[in-house]
């Protein structure tokens, strides 16, 4: 995540901040006392702190009544989200999503626009104006905006806010978070979508109550962000669990990373559309010979019987359970999240995954891994809103705004 280079925070500090706006976020209504318990910082320090957050209205007081108790209600505090606005945004191929959040998440305006800008200045010139004309046109209803969030599908150092790559665009190491901070003031986060989609899960979504998971991504192709021990993993790159990349048929389909093979080929919404275009071409009896070949409309006919519908569905499960089983045995998670639309036939393909996860996976992983469906594919911005979020929590946001 990139944020611009401040005067001088003291890193001790910054994590304490952090460490108490996560407690009272979480917990909250809390009591100073509690505070202290639960953060091991000393009741001075929690007063400091709390001080602080008080002064610049990121947290207020609040009165607690406690169990069992006839006293005086007891001063507990928690969040103070109104007025704190964010702004997340998600690019995809050929569109971009635009919304206004309060700092807790809550997705509060959006808008989607066509994006036609391919090369990598125009693209870039179009962003900044759809920014602009956002804060524009929503001028009435914005509070106090903390930062920008975007997120995107490729190659991302998020601690630089560089795009090394990304598919449908002609990107090549473009500097997206400077050159946004240059043009707003605003500090600004770029991650990858799913990894950033992965963390939303955790923060706000389905993954919540576990440390360890996996979110798999079925659109376009198939990714994966990986959760160990509460963190995103981040690889070399700032990437780590291509997932589409792993070598399902060695004979199989020419991948456009120019492999062979890849479960991209066999396990994406475009190489489930295309297997059935290609199935209905070839004569093979299906009710979706004069409908449009969409990811719903195949679910659709599955879900009502449809032989060839449900065959490549199930195709698709035993191939992503071939997948899922080798991350299930390198990672351990604790659940497995699935997002895409392939969802809609859950109840066909779910049970696939899971013969697969119990026949090839080590017996003690195997035991107790949920596969359920994530919570937030429909929701575009909320990747961003994670990102927004963990950079509060961790206390390098939070001190930007404290310090105004």
């Amino acid at each position: 995540m990139y944020v611009a280079q401040p005067g001088h925070i003291d890193h001790l500090k910054q994590v304490n901040a952090g460490r108490v706006y996560k407690l009272i976020d979480q917990l909250g209504p809390i009591s100073r006392i509690d505070l202290s318990k639960k953060s091991n910082l000393a009741p001075a320090s929690i007063t400091k702190i709390t001080r602080e957050l008080i002064d610049a209205h990121l947290i207020k007081e609040t009165q607690v009544q406690e169990a069992n108790s006839r006293g005086r209600p007891a001063i507990g505090l928690e969040v103070d989200n109104e007025g704190w606005h964010f702004l997340s945004l998600r690019l995809g191929r050929g569109y971009l999503t635009i919304a206004l959040h309060e700092l807790g998440g809550e997705q509060l305006i959006e808008e989607r626009q066509t994006i036609q800008e391919i090369e990598q200045d125009e693209l870039l010139a179009k962003l900044l104006v759809e920014i602009e004309l956002f804060f524009q046109k929503h001028s009435k209803v914005l509070g106090r905006i903390t930062s920008i969030a975007i997120s995107l599908p490729g190659l991302v150092i998020s601690t630089q806010g560089l795009v090394i790559q990304m598919p449908h665009y002609n990107v090549d190491n473009l500097p997206l978070g400077p050159k946004i901070h240059e043009a707003t003031g605003l500090p600004v986060f770029v991650g990858n979508d799913t990894r950033s989609w992965a963390l939303a899960e955790k923060l706000f979504g389905n993954s919540q109550e576990h440390d360890n998971s996996i979110l798999v991504s079925i659109h376009h192709g198939v990714g994966a962000g990986i959760i160990m021990n509460g963190e995103v993993l981040q690889g070399r790159t700032g990437n780590i669990g291509e997932m589409g990349h792993i070598k399902i048929n060695k004979l199989g389909a020419r991948c456009h990373c120019g492999n062979s093979g890849c479960l991209e080929t066999v396990a994406s919404a475009k190489s489930l559309r295309d297997q059935v275009q290609k199935l209905i071409k070839d004569g093979h009896q299906t009710s979706l010979t004069n409908k449009e070949i969409t990811i719903e409309n195949i679910c659709l006919a599955a879900n009502a019987g449809d032989m060839l519908a449900k065959q490549v569905i199930t195709e698709l499960g035993h191939n992503l359970g071939e997948a899922i089983a080798i991350m299930v045995n390198l990672f351990n998670p604790e659940i497995v999240l699935i997002g895409g639309e392939i969802n809609l036939s859950k109840k066909l393909l779910y049970p696939v995954i899971m013969d697969a996860i119990q026949n090839q996976v080590l017996p003690l992983y195997a035991k107790d891994t949920k596969l359920v469906e994530s919570r937030f594919y429909t929701q575009a911005t909320m990747p961003g809103a994670a990102l927004v979020k963990q950079a509060m929590c961790d206390g390098s946001l939070l001190m930007r705004v404290i310090e105004g």
